[in-house]
Protein backbone atom coordinates (compact mmCIF):
# COMPACT_ATOMS: atom_id res chain seq x y z
CA UNK A 1 0.00 0.00 0.00
CA UNK A 2 1.41 3.41 -0.95
CA UNK A 3 0.46 6.64 0.48
CA UNK A 4 1.10 9.81 -0.68
CA UNK A 5 1.15 12.90 1.78
CA UNK A 6 1.13 16.46 0.06
CA UNK A 7 1.78 19.63 1.83
CA UNK A 8 2.26 23.57 0.73
CA UNK A 9 4.11 25.49 3.49
CA UNK A 10 5.08 29.16 3.35
CA UNK A 11 6.16 28.99 7.03
CA UNK A 12 7.15 25.71 7.39
CA UNK A 13 5.08 24.59 9.88
CA UNK A 14 2.45 22.70 7.91
CA UNK A 15 5.09 20.64 6.51
CA UNK A 16 5.83 19.68 10.04
CA UNK A 17 2.32 18.91 10.47
CA UNK A 18 2.57 16.67 7.11
CA UNK A 19 5.89 14.81 7.96
CA UNK A 20 4.16 13.98 11.81
CA UNK A 21 0.98 12.41 10.01
CA UNK A 22 3.45 10.98 7.28
CA UNK A 23 5.92 9.25 10.17
CA UNK A 24 2.32 7.66 11.81
CA UNK A 25 1.28 6.29 8.42
CA UNK A 26 4.77 4.41 7.87
CA UNK A 27 4.34 2.26 10.15
CA UNK A 28 1.60 0.41 8.33
CA UNK A 29 2.28 1.65 4.80
CA UNK A 30 4.81 2.92 2.69
CA UNK A 31 5.00 6.57 2.62
CA UNK A 32 5.84 9.45 0.13
CA UNK A 33 5.58 13.19 1.51
CA UNK A 34 6.20 15.87 -1.67
CA UNK A 35 5.53 19.58 -1.60
CA UNK A 36 2.39 20.51 -4.09
CA UNK A 37 4.36 21.99 -5.72
CA UNK A 38 6.03 18.49 -7.15
CA UNK A 39 3.06 17.06 -7.34
CA UNK A 40 1.99 14.98 -10.59
CA UNK A 41 -0.71 13.25 -11.80
CA UNK A 42 1.28 9.74 -11.98
CA UNK A 43 1.65 9.90 -8.37
CA UNK A 44 -1.88 10.61 -7.73
CA UNK A 45 -2.86 7.89 -9.78
CA UNK A 46 -0.59 4.91 -8.03
CA UNK A 47 -1.59 6.60 -4.32
CA UNK A 48 -3.68 3.96 -2.27
CA UNK A 49 -3.89 7.11 0.05
CA UNK A 50 -3.73 10.46 -0.65
CA UNK A 51 -3.09 13.07 2.12
CA UNK A 52 -3.39 16.79 1.66
CA UNK A 53 -2.27 19.98 3.84
CA UNK A 54 -2.38 23.80 3.48
CA UNK A 55 -2.05 26.57 5.66
CA UNK A 56 -5.21 29.08 5.95
CA UNK A 57 -5.25 32.27 3.91
CA UNK A 58 -7.96 34.63 4.19
CA UNK A 59 -10.69 31.43 5.03
CA UNK A 60 -9.25 29.61 2.14
CA UNK A 61 -6.51 27.94 0.22
CA UNK A 62 -3.51 29.50 -0.49
CA UNK A 63 -3.26 31.32 -4.00
CA UNK A 64 -0.27 29.23 -4.75
CA UNK A 65 -2.21 25.66 -4.41
CA UNK A 66 -5.47 26.40 -6.17
CA UNK A 67 -3.35 26.14 -9.79
CA UNK A 68 -2.00 22.79 -8.76
CA UNK A 69 -5.95 21.17 -8.90
CA UNK A 70 -6.06 23.18 -12.20
CA UNK A 71 -3.58 21.53 -13.70
CA UNK A 72 -5.28 17.91 -12.86
CA UNK A 73 -6.94 15.70 -14.89
CA UNK A 74 -11.15 15.36 -13.39
CA UNK A 75 -11.68 12.04 -11.41
CA UNK A 76 -8.32 11.41 -10.95
CA UNK A 77 -8.54 9.44 -7.85
CA UNK A 78 -11.48 7.44 -8.16
CA UNK A 79 -12.26 5.74 -5.04
CA UNK A 80 -9.07 6.49 -3.93
CA UNK A 81 -9.11 7.29 0.18
CA UNK A 82 -7.97 10.81 0.96
CA UNK A 83 -7.70 13.48 3.90
CA UNK A 84 -7.27 16.36 4.49
CA UNK A 85 -6.19 18.86 6.92
CA UNK A 86 -4.96 23.18 7.24
CA UNK A 87 -2.82 25.03 9.89
CA UNK A 88 -4.37 28.21 11.16
CA UNK A 89 -4.62 30.84 14.12
CA UNK A 90 -7.52 30.11 16.02
CA UNK A 91 -9.98 31.82 15.07
CA UNK A 92 -13.49 32.76 15.92
CA UNK A 93 -16.41 29.66 15.91
CA UNK A 94 -18.00 31.49 12.86
CA UNK A 95 -14.94 32.45 10.79
CA UNK A 96 -13.51 28.71 11.71
CA UNK A 97 -16.37 27.31 9.19
CA UNK A 98 -14.05 28.90 6.24
CA UNK A 99 -10.55 26.58 6.82
CA UNK A 100 -8.54 25.63 3.84
CA UNK A 101 -8.89 21.88 5.27
CA UNK A 102 -12.71 22.25 4.28
CA UNK A 103 -12.58 23.58 1.05
CA UNK A 104 -9.09 21.18 0.60
CA UNK A 105 -11.49 17.77 1.18
CA UNK A 106 -13.92 19.66 -1.02
CA UNK A 107 -11.56 19.53 -3.97
CA UNK A 108 -9.99 15.96 -3.50
CA UNK A 109 -13.71 14.71 -3.48
CA UNK A 110 -14.11 16.52 -6.78
CA UNK A 111 -11.03 14.67 -7.70
CA UNK A 112 -12.79 11.66 -7.28
CA UNK A 113 -11.14 11.01 -3.85
CA UNK A 114 -13.66 9.16 -0.76
CA UNK A 115 -12.93 11.49 2.78
CA UNK A 116 -12.20 8.81 4.97
CA UNK A 117 -12.34 11.52 7.85
CA UNK A 118 -13.34 14.82 8.45
CA UNK A 119 -11.04 17.52 7.69
CA UNK A 120 -8.81 18.79 10.49
CA UNK A 121 -7.14 22.33 11.73
CA UNK A 122 -4.02 22.13 13.43
CA UNK A 123 -2.88 25.58 15.17
CA UNK A 124 0.11 28.27 14.94
CA UNK A 125 0.19 30.84 17.22
CA UNK A 126 -0.73 34.87 15.72
CA UNK A 127 -0.77 34.27 12.18
CA UNK A 128 2.77 32.68 11.27
CA UNK A 129 3.19 30.59 14.07
CA UNK A 130 5.05 28.47 15.52
CA UNK A 131 2.48 25.54 16.69
CA UNK A 132 1.00 25.32 19.78
CA UNK A 133 2.57 22.64 22.11
CA UNK A 134 0.84 19.40 21.19
CA UNK A 135 0.03 19.99 17.84
CA UNK A 136 2.60 17.50 16.43
CA UNK A 137 1.50 15.08 18.85
CA UNK A 138 -2.08 15.44 17.95
CA UNK A 139 -1.02 15.04 14.12
CA UNK A 140 0.84 11.81 14.84
CA UNK A 141 -3.03 10.97 16.40
CA UNK A 142 -4.51 12.02 13.48
CA UNK A 143 -2.50 9.97 11.44
CA UNK A 144 -3.51 7.07 13.36
CA UNK A 145 -6.90 8.11 12.93
CA UNK A 146 -6.28 7.94 9.11
CA UNK A 147 -4.88 4.73 9.28
CA UNK A 148 -7.90 2.96 11.34
CA UNK A 149 -10.34 4.72 8.87
CA UNK A 150 -8.35 3.59 5.44
CA UNK A 151 -7.72 -0.10 6.49
CA UNK A 152 -11.48 -0.73 7.79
Amino acid sequence: MNALVVHFSKFGHTQKIANAVADTLADRVDVKTISSDQLTTGQLKEADLVVMGTPTHNMNLPKAVQPVFEKLPKKVLPGTPVAAFDTSYKMSAILARFTAAKRLARMLRKLGGKLILSPETFYVKEREGPLYDGELERAKDWGGKILEQFQT
